[in-house]
């Protein structure tokens, strides 16, 4: 009889696991074009990748499609740990939006960006770190 049970829920983890065979990502996840982060939007998604003191920021659709600068405007403040928000110039360069955050000093910067895509707008907040 025991054997019959252990048997009986091996099988049905065997079948459960291999369901989900093919699936590049987990469910749930979101797949990064870039190599960065990805923040979830009601919109819009956003990539981001930090490399030292430059921040670049990839808008992307639900579905995984980059959207260029003529379909969205970006825009960014940063504020260190214990100082004012400030706003930062985003530069559109190489199929990406570019920012140059400094830290001063500090080890993290919370970034936040607002995105407007069909007239519509996404708020995003992340952390920055060196």
């Amino acid at each position: 009889m025991m054997k019959q049970l252990i048997l009986l829920i091996t099988m049905a983890l065997s079948v459960s696991l291999s369901a989900h065979e093919g699936h590049d990502n987990a469910p749930g996840t979101l797949k990064a074009n870039h190599g960065g982060l990805v923040k979830p939007g009601k919109e819009i998604n956003l990539e981001y990748v930090v490399a030292g003191t430059e921040v670049k920021l990839y808008p992307i659709t639900h579905e995984g499609k980059d959207l260029t600068p003529t379909e969205i405007k970006l825009s960014a403040t940063v504020q260190l740990p214990k100082g004012k928000s400030e706003v930062i110039k985003i530069e559109s360069k190489d199929g990406a939006y570019v920012a140059q955050v400094d830290f001063k000093n500090a080890y993290r910067i919370e970034m936040k960006v607002s995105a407007v895509h069909n007239g519509k707008t996404d708020n995003f907040k992340f952390q920055i770190e060196k």
